[in-house]
C-alpha cells in the first residue's frame, strides 16, 4: 500500500524524484554540526550551576587553553605535528598519483588494443565484402541471389 505524499502529489513525480536525488550528505553534515553547537550551548546555559559558577568554569577552561597554546614549547610541538601530518599527506598524495598514472597507462593500453582489434575487424569485413562482391553490382554488400535459386522446370 502506497502512502500519500503531498509534495509528490502537488509537484509531480519527476520534480519529487529530482529533489530526492539532489539531497546530499553535505546537508546532513551541516544539520549535524548545527545541532551539536546548539545542543552544547543549550546544555551549558541550562546546567544546574549558577551563572557565576558557570562563568568561572568557562574562564578557567579558557585560561588553560590559552596557557597551553601560549608557551613556546607547545608551539614547537604543534609545528612539528603539523609538519609531520603535512609530510604524511604529501606521501599519500604521491602514492595516489602513482596509482592514477598506472591506471591511466593500463586504460591507454586497453584502448590501444581495442582500437587495433576494431581496425582488424574492419579490415576483415572489407576483405570479405571484396571477396563476395560481384563486378556488376554497385555495392559490395549486395549479392545477386537469383543464380542460386532452384529452377523447377
Amino acid at each position: 500500500m502506497e502512502t500519500y505524499n503531498r509534495d509528490r502529489h502537488l509537484h509531480g513525480v519527476e520534480e519529487y524524484e529530482q529533489q530526492v536525488h539532489q539531497s546530499t550528505g553535505r546537508d546532513f553534515s551541516i544539520g549535524l554540526i548545527l545541532g551539536l553547537v546548539v545542543g552544547t550551548i543549550g546544555g551549558l546555559l541550562l546546567a544546574p550551576k549558577s551563572g557565576d559558577a558557570l562563568r568561572d568554569d568557562i574562564t578557567d577552561q579558557a585560561n588553560k587553553l590559552s596557557k597551553n597554546f601560549g608557551t613556546d614549547e607547545s608551539d614547537s610541538s604543534l609545528k612539528e605535528k603539523a609538519e609531520q601530518k603535512t609530510n604524511e599527506l604529501r606521501d599519500k598524495l604521491k602514492d595516489k598519483k602513482d596509482e592514477a598514472v598506472v591506471k591511466k597507462s593500463e586504460m591507454d593500453e586497453k584502448n590501444r588494443v581495442k582500437s587495433i582489434d576494431e581496425s582488424d575487424m574492419r579490415a576483415q569485413k572489407e576483405a570479405i565484402q571484396e571477396e563476395v562482391s560481384e563486378n556488376y553490382t554497385k555495392d559490395a554488400r549486395t549479392v545477386d541471389m537469383s543464380k542460386y535459386e532452384e529452377k523447377n522446370e
